[in-house]
């Protein structure tokens, strides 16, 4: 959590941090540390010890108060940036700001510049500091900003539930039309017109902005065959048919950055043999390897669960391919189990092979089972979990079901 800023850069032998960019927008790390987003950006600085502040440009100081998260904030102004700006030229400024609040703030030690920014800038910004005698670090392993993120505090938890249940809404909203769809001639009807992916799609994009929820990188909504790839989007003139095994993969984003992701699988009308076993199989895995979790249990111990589960019920894991036997893996569940969620949906701490450092209370995490048989259709259940000393908070509640009848 923030609050650990302090311990984590002590950790590490980190004397000051910038978090940097041009934008919030596609940058965790500074929306994390301001509090929320600022479309244009700003720097944030700590140094160990010492209170933190934020730079924004004169017209956002206003907003970026308003999120409360720090006591100081400037403007770039205050920093002299148009000055800067005179002498230095617009490419040298920057490099110019940064190291002024460094002399300013007397940084010796080491200091790690973070932020999701273009490579190449970076690098820039990096060598022109080093120039004027800072020493600015390499931060690979798990980012100093990333490792804050991980343990969610109470007021990231209550918005990932707010997004939770919004989510599940638009989820239980699409399922009943599924289940009440008119069937005519032999085929599906929706608003009156041969239903298609592409307008089912529609509908979850008009129900999530009427939740206040945007889908930057898309809904999964992908029928039979169509669905493996296990990323496959769906093909939007694809009709949609009885008895064919339907993902439903929605990962939607709130106004506030925190996500959200949990996937339902099902067919309309009848399911067949075939879907009813892979259908047990998954639903077997995601409940038994959700309820296993808790703080202290590994990434790697979550994965070996559900792959037992899975393999026990006769369909191939990706732990063939971990393990060194198999050099390809075309059916069976062809992924890794899970995944973090708060201001990206792909962060640490993963579920995966590899992961040993146990699972701390208030991670949340995906937990995510499929089975996958190309030319036919899979399953996947996913559902977005906080992590507890006792065992783990489901927060997509909504219920999975085979059968849409």
């Amino acid at each position: 959590m923030f609050e650990k800023l302090d311990e984590e850069m002590g950790k590490r032998d980190i004397e000051a941090v910038l978090v940097y960019g041009d934008s919030t927008l596609g940058n965790p790390d500074l929306t994390y540390v301001v509090g929320g987003a600022v479309p244009r950006g700003g720097y944030f600085f700590k140094r160990l010890s010492k209170e933190p502040f934020l730079i924004v440009k004169d017209f956002d100081l206003e907003l970026a108060r308003n999120y409360g998260r720090l006591r100081n904030y400037y403007t770039y102004t205050d920093f002299g940036m148009e000055e800067l700006t005179m002498k230095y030229g617009p490419a040298q400024a920057i490099p110019q700001l940064l190291a002024k609040i460094l002399s300013d703030n007397e940084i010796k030690g080491s200091v790690v510049l973070a932020g999701r920014n273009d490579l190449t800038a970076g690098i820039g910004i990096a060598d022109q500091l080093r120039s004027m005698g800072f020493k600015v670090t390499g931060d690979i392993s798990q980012s100093l900003i990333e490792s804050l993120r991980e343990t969610k505090s109470d007021e990231e938890i209550q918005e990932l539930r707010r997004v939770a249940r919004s989510t599940c809404r638009v989820v239980e909203f699409i399922l009943d039309v599924m289940r009440n769809m008119k069937r005519k001639r032999g085929g599906l009807n929706l608003g009156g017109k041969p239903a298609t992916i592409g307008a089912v799609k529609s509908l979850i994009s008009q129900r999530l902005l009427a939740e206040h929820l945007s889908e930057p990188e898309g809904t999964i909504f992908a029928q039979g065959a169509s669905a493996i790839p296990v990323h496959n989007m769906g093909i939007p003139t694809q009709k949609l048919k009885e008895g064919k095994l339907i993902i439903f993969d929605i990962f939607p984003q709130a106004g506030t950055s925190y996500w959200c992701d949990m996937t339902r699988s099902f067919v309309i009308g009848r399911a067949d043999a075939k879907a009813r076993r892979i259908y047990e199989a998954v639903h077997e895995a995601q409940t038994e390897t959700s309820d296993y979790l808790r703080e202290g249990i590994t990434g790697e111990q979550a994965m070996n669960k559900a792959c037992d589960i899975i393999e026990r019920h006769g369909y191939r894991t990706v732990r063939d391919l971990y393990g060194g036997k198999a050099t390809n893996l075309p059916s069976g569940m062809t992924h890794t189990l899970g995944h973090g969620v708060g201001l990206t949906i792909g962060e640490r701490p993963y579920l995966t092979f590899g992961n040993h450092k146990g699972f701390e209370n208030r991670n949340v995490v995906t937990v995510e089972p499929g089975v996958y048989l190309p030319g036919y259709g899979g399953v996947r259940f996913e559902d977005t979990v906080l992590i507890t000393p006792k065992g783990a908070e489901n927060l997509t509640k909504t219920e999975k079901e085979l059968e849409l009848v």
